[in-house]
């Protein structure tokens, strides 16, 4: 059964404040017309809060929260308020298309959510079918192009994976990598970017190795990548997945600098070190890495309000529903309207980075590389990508 969000404005003391911070979005003040309350202006939610992935819809549930406290509070959408409807996800694909099926029901002007992308490939087919503009947190490249109405809120894998992949190469100096990725969309989509990328740059990937995301042996994979000559490991895969991974490259012996694609804080703390050598990452943006700056200063009201830090999906959750509020105080509800004002946003630079519309459905494209050290991250290069 759906549940309704609904944030009044006492939500947030600061939520005009957090208005401030929006960078890439909030919507102006109401406009003072005279015929009374408008209607709500329901958004449809759809994120995994159980299952493996909740590590990734839980933080993103809130950081939409958030966003939607301070548009409201700031008179919301020339005065509509914006409401959110929200399922769960799940764990697979079939309770995507369910959850996907259950919020369209609803009649929400646009959809926000599917972080996996194997979900959001998932849906596909039906978000054509319902003619609204759906708005997806994975990072497959292919997302956005599987529908006039999909939109990407995350930098994809094109954009991240070619920098990390860049980053090896020209600042670590590697010459040889070693790629363990799942077998669905991330996976493949990552491992045609990464083999590009390298034969682009003339180093060499000398294995690739693919599980089943879900799998808890892993035991051939980590044996196998032992007996190569990688400098470095690049690891895709669902944030459970990756905890796997590091019992099976202990037990294994393997112990390379390694990229851990999208690794979140949480999942950080539950590995096993001993199967690594550096742990490297890429990311849109690093909320715990942020110093005097509007990432820092929205993370404090975050920490503030929900009693934990916040992830780099609940940073992209916020942006992604302030674009589309953007969208929505030019376009209105119009299913036609929106979409054209959603790849017609110009150029701003949220919590989380730069963001841009695009006839592609891209909306996002900064990338934020690092590293950890003695449990901590470290940056070491953010950039953004030109859309054109």
């Amino acid at each position: 059964m759906a549940f309704t969000t609904r944030k009044t404005v006492a939500f947030f003391a600061a939520a005009t404040a957090l208005v401030a911070l929006a960078g890439c979005s909030s919507a102006p003040a109401a406009s003072g017309d005279d015929d009374g309350p408008k209607a709500d202006i329901t958004i449809g939610v759809a994120l995994p809060t159980t299952g493996g992935s909740a590590v990734l819809g839980l933080p993103m549930s809130q950081g939409l929260e958030m966003a939607v406290a301070a548009i409201n509070a700031d008179g919301g959408i020339d005065g509509a308020n914006i409401v959110l409807v929200q399922e769960d996800s799940g764990a697979d694909d079939a309770s995507a298309l369910n959850a996907f099926n259950r919020i369209t029901s609803e009649n929400p002007a646009a959809v926000i959510g599917f972080p996996v992308s194997t979900q959001g490939f998932a849906v596909m087919t039906q978000v054509d079918r319902t003619g609204i503009p759906v708005i997806m947190g994975g990072t497959n490249s292919k997302l956005a192009a599987g529908s006039d109405y999909a939109f990407s809120m995350t930098a994809s894998d094109a954009i991240t994976t070619t920098a990390a992949v860049e980053f090896a190469a020209e600042t670590l100096g590697v010459e040889k990598i070693a790629l363990l990725r799942e077998s669905g969309e991330l996976g493949t989509g990552a491992s045609e970017i990464v083999n590009e990328t390298a034969e682009d740059l003339g180093i060499e990937v000398v294995d690739e190795e693919i599980f089943q995301s879900g799998d808890v042996d892993l035991a051939t994979q980590a044996n196998n990548l032992r007996g190569s000559d990688a400098d470095m490991l690049f690891v895709y895969g669902q944030q459970a997945d990756y905890i796997v991974v590091a019992n099976a490259l202990a037990t294994a012996g393997v112990k390379l600098p390694t990229f851990i694609a999208g690794l979140q804080g949480g999942t950080y703390a539950q590995l096993n070190y001993d199967g690594f050598d550096t742990i490297y990452n890429r990311n849109q943006c690093v909320p715990s890495a942020a110093v005097d700056n509007d990432l820092a200063a929205w993370s404090a009201d975050y920490e503030a309000e929900y009693g934990e830090a916040p992830t780099e999906y609940a940073a992209i959750a916020y942006d992604g529903m302030n674009l589309l509020a953007d969208a929505l105080t030019t376009a209105g509800t119009d299913p036609e309207a929106l979409k054209t004002a959603l790849q017609e946003l110009p150029s701003s630079e949220g919590i989380c980075g730069v963001h841009e519309g695009t006839e592609e459905g891209n909306l996002s494209f900064g990338v934020t590389l690092g590293h950890y050290e003695d449990g901590a991250y470290v940056t070491d290069e953010s950039l953004s990508v030109d859309p054109k």
